[in-house]
């Protein structure tokens, strides 16, 4: 497979991409700088410097490529930084209709998901931003008619567990984080496997062992 990765050296995209060409995928990696490249080199990584929210810089990218993951997020939770959502997912929309990709995957907010709890609704309270924008990221990708994946998770952690539960338009119960590690994992597995079919998942770590 010829896999663009969009967030490729964030914490989450790094790992995408490792997981990608242990695969033995191709991979292209959009970073924003120079600065911003990432620390290892692979026979099948191609590095492109380029700004992730310009279509046209996109489009370029694209063509000739089976499918894109963007791990694309902001770093804070105020409107500016997390405006990567929408803006991106416009990016994406416009170059993957001119360079007829249409398999995408997206990572998102598993506080979307409806719930009665009262920390939930706290923390949506807290990071309005985060959900107005992932929402306007998710309606503007669905909108397009893509072969659409959008990973919807809690806390991410560092944790070197690689496992991961994922359920169809809910999280798996008690799934409150999960690993960038294991998300990674997620997202190159669902995206190289049609059958699995595209879908908004919630993604969580695995269960803890009982000793």
């Amino acid at each position: 497979m010829k896999l663009v990765v969009l967030g490729a050296n964030g914490r989450t995209g790094g790992h995408v991409v490792r997981n990608a060409l242990a695969a033995g995928d191709h991979v292209t990696a959009v970073v924003r700088s120079e600065a911003s490249r990432l620390t290892f080199d692979h026979e099948r990584l191609t590095v492109v410097i380029g700004d992730p929210c310009d279509p046209t810089v996109l489009t370029r990218v694209f063509r000739g490529q089976d499918a894109v993951i963007s791990t694309l997020g902001g770093r804070r939770p105020t409107r500016h930084a997390t405006a990567i959502y929408w803006r991106s997912a416009e990016a994406i929309v416009e170059a993957a209709q001119t360079a007829g990709l249409t398999s995408v995957a997206v990572t998102s907010t598993a506080l979307l998901f409806p719930s009665g709890r009262l920390i939930d609704r706290l923390l949506t309270a807290l990071v309005h931003n985060v959900v107005q924008s992932a929402t306007r990221m998710e309606a503007t990708l669905q909108r397009a008619g893509l072969d659409l994946t959008i990973a919807r998770c809690g806390f991410l952690t560092d944790a070197a567990e690689t496992g991961y539960r994922a359920s169809v338009e809910a999280l798996p119960q008690d799934g409150s984080s999960v690993s960038r590690r294991g998300l990674a994992r997620f997202l190159v597995e669902t995206i190289r496997n049609p059958a699995v079919g595209a879908g908004v998942y919630g993604v969580s770590a695995p269960l803890a062992r009982r000793s």
